[in-house]
């Protein structure tokens, strides 16, 4: 009954349960508590419910907007000898994932302080009755029977929660002395025991050091809370710390704006509150809302989890650093995969902030993507908006037998995302009033929605063409080439500024339209230099006395042929240049892998040819690393393009060989730098003299070539391309979109 309705009302939410000590059996002093057994009732009634998921996993799939309906996370706070076990056996027996946030001032001899009140209300003697504390707004209490002690455990916890740290402490040691308990007795939870949970697969997240109100803290107290327990928590594990749980955790009451900026610039990824709610693709990563179910049957369990999900949730209002905003179409955005497009958006939207322009970014929905993966995701900014408009694949949704009308794919297979994002376009700009929109290619309907805000919203656009959008066999002859020769035209003309990433394709657009030459400008491809920041070379399993060769990414048979390489690197095993029982060639990624297979086949290479899946980028970063020789291809068709691969090639300082067209874009570039070895496309001769030189040199240094040099690539960097956008942004825009918007509040 409750499936189909939880279902509906879960689409685009996750809700993330949070739980605290747990115990084996339940304190007769704590009414509410559950013990383990009321805990495995309520765990079969969620697992009923809801599908689980690791929480970092679960908020990747929300904000990257695939997350499945009913997908929910289980959460436990502050740090219990208990949970080992108890709850862990539990979890492990039905296989699932948990986030256990800690607080670390245990394991530095100060337990918990609400453990250590538990502790007093058990072991006080009964003939301490009517007890005053020193501090004149404490509660009167006593522990003289059952009801008693239970009052008093109410009593103090309130009054101590909301304690200053040194004020608290010296309280709870005035307590203890009364009592006469000592600190010691205290049960905490040990070190062992925090690595064995983390050593079962279960995720570690901070509660910070002492589990103070934030609000009760100084700023710097809060920061020392906030940062230390991440830190202490990594040194003991070994291991990243990405969420943190916000103590107690109520919006506006336990903490502000100002500790939510903290946690932050502390480096977590994501944080999280109570109070109840589910969050949505909306909602701030540093603060995403948990409830705790109560004890119920099966019945209520349904009615309180769908009002869980409808409830409206608390949230206390981040301010955003600066005042300018753009507005970003494009439709290669995570989790979308296979386009090395994305990282050029991607990087625009990490770095334009530290610029002081903060994007908005208005991109398709996920099911338009036919290859998906969210680990990118986590490279976005949590400040930054993310938009998502309904988008349908004409290839795979207006198909029939895999044949669709030619009209569904004009300008582009994904146009019908057209209406629904400049709706949604139109509602950023009253909502966020962006000074600027920038839209990207190679999706030509993201420049058509673009163009349609701005005229909509009187805003200058930035059109980034990276590469020609009519060349002279792209798109064929035919209504595509005209509908895009149209929108190019028009791109041209309305648009303030035209960017391209090669100096030729920019001299070809501004001869191609004189009155518009103005517009045509240059930012590069380039690396993200944060990416290579602590990455160590991997080769995947190929031990180091064989041969590495890699390319990274998409080859398309026909403009990035490697035929010629093939037969070079055959020519070379055939005289004993290159030893077969030594050499590993790897495809990454490469899309079209069956042809490159068969190319390999023809050959005779399949043995040293290996065709490799997709990894996540850090990781392919590590590979290109690892490799003795990176190779690049790049056919006469693509001479006024230089593919982005080219400058994360350079940065990885392994040497290069560059199969291409000298004549082309990329040779230019690439003579600038030393160790690239490049071999004309078309002859297999030449290729083979590029590796021989390669070998040579190889030989020459002791299987070690030296390094180029990072001075000329690192004005390559995304950083330097993102000041050259916020340069032309500046160029075209007021600092903020004021009254001469059309379209406003």
């Amino acid at each position: 009954m409750w499936h189909p309705c939880l279902k509906l009302l879960s689409n685009g939410k996750l809700t993330v349960l949070s739980f605290d000590k747990v115990p084996v059996q339940a304190s007769p002093f704590v009414r509410a508590e559950f013990d383990l057994h009321e805990f495995e009732k309520t765990l079969k009634k969620i697992t009923d419910f809801f599908c689980i998921m690791p929480l970092i996993e679960a908020v990747r799939s929300l904000r990257s907007g695939n997350l499945p309906a009913r997908v929910a996370c289980f959460t436990f706070d502050g740090g219990y000898a208990d949970w080992r076990c108890g709850v862990i056996p539990v979890l492990e027996k039905k296989a699932i994932h948990a986030t256990f946030f800690v607080a670390t001032g245990q394991f530095s001899g100060r337990p918990m302080w609400s453990e250590r009140i538990l502790h007093v209300v058990k072991n006080a003697p009964a003939e301490l009755q009517d007890v005053v504390l020193s501090d004149p707004s404490a509660p009167r209490f006593g522990f003289g029977d059952l009801n008693a002690r239970r009052r008093a455990l109410t009593l103090l916890s309130h009054f101590f929660k909301h304690q200053g740290l040194e004020h608290r402490e010296a309280l709870l040691e005035e307590l203890e002395g009364l009592a006469g308990v000592f600190i010691n007795d205290v049960p905490c939870m040990s070190i062992d025991d925090l690595r064995a949970i983390h050593a079962k697969g279960f995720d570690i997240g901070a509660n910070s050091v002492n589990l103070p109100i934030l609000r009760c803290c100084s700023l710097d107290q809060a920061r020392r809370e906030i940062g230390e327990c991440r830190e202490h928590l990594e040194s003991l594990i070994g291991h990243r710390i990405a969420a943190f749980s916000y103590p107690n955790g109520i919006p506006g009451e336990d903490f502000e704006a100002k500790h939510v900026q903290l946690v932050q610039q502390c480096g977590y990824e994501l944080a999280l509150t109570r109070g109840g709610g589910a969050a949505n693709g909306r909602s701030s990563l540093f603060q995403m809302p948990r409830f705790t179910p109560h004890k119920s049957n099966l019945f209520s369990s349904g009615i309180q989890f769908g009002l869980n999900l409808v409830k409206k949730i608390s949230q206390v209002i981040e301010p955003v650093g600066g005042e300018r905003r753009v507005l970003m179409v494009a439709f290669h955005f995570p989790p979308q995969s296979g386009s090395s497009g994305i990282l050029r958006t991607l990087n625009f939207v990490k770095h334009l902030p530290s610029h002081q322009w903060h994007p908005v970014v208005l991109t398709a929905s996920s099911c338009a993507y036919e290859e998906q993966r969210n680990d990118l995701i986590a490279s976005v900014p949590s400040s930054t908006p993310i938009l998502r408009a309904f988008a349908l694949d004409a290839a795979r949704h207006l198909s029939i037998a895999k044949r669709y009308l030619g009209v569904f794919a004009l300008p582009d297979r994904w146009s019908t995302w057209w209406f629904m994002a400049v709706f949604a376009g139109m509602k950023a700009v009253k909502e966020y009033r962006p000074a600027a929109i920038w839209s990207t290619y190679p999706i030509p309907s993201a420049h058509m929605i673009a163009a349609t805000i701005s005229s909509f919203a009187g805003l200058p656009w930035v059109a980034d063409f990276r590469d020609p959008m009519v060349s002279a066999n792209v798109p064929p002859a035919g209504m595509r080439r005209k509908v895009w020769r149209r929108l190019e035209a028009h791109v041209l003309r309305s648009a303030a500024a035209c960017i391209f990433t090669t100096q030729r394709a920019a001299q070809e657009y501004a001869e191609r339209y004189p009155e518009e030459a103005h517009k045509c400008q240059v930012i590069a491809n380039g690396y993200d230099e944060a990416v290579f920041s602590g990455v160590k070379p991997a080769r995947s399993g190929i031990d180091r006395q064989t041969l590495f060769m890699l390319h990274s990414g998409l080859i398309y048979p026909r403009d990035r042929d490697p035929s010629t390489f093939f037969a070079a690197i055959q020519s070379l095993i055939n005289d004993g240049s290159l030893d077969r029982d030594h050499l590993h060639i790897r495809f990454r990624a490469p899309k079209h892998g069956e042809e490159v297979a068969d190319s390999a086949a023809r050959y005779g290479l399949s043995d040293v040819v290996d065709i490799a899946p997709p990894i996540s980028y850090e990781e392919a970063i590590a590979e290109m690393l690892g490799a003795n020789l990176l190779i690049v291809f790049q056919g006469p068709n693509f001479n006024a393009q230089i593919p982005a691969k080219i400058y994360e090639y350079l940065r990885a300082q392994s040497p290069l060989l560059a199969v291409l067209d000298p004549a082309g874009d990329t040779a230019a570039q690439l003579r600038s730098f030393d160790g690239v070895f490049m071999g004309d496309i078309r002859s297999s001769q030449d290729v083979r003299r590029a590796l021989l030189e390669w070998l040579m040199e190889l030989k020459m240094h002791g299987n070690h070539i030296t390094p180029r040099s990072l001075e000329g690539v690192r004005s390559f960097s995304r950083e330097a391309q993102a000041e050259r956008l916020c340069q032309l942004l500046e160029a075209y825009t007021q600092p903020i979109c004021g009254e001469d918007c059309k379209y406003g509040a």
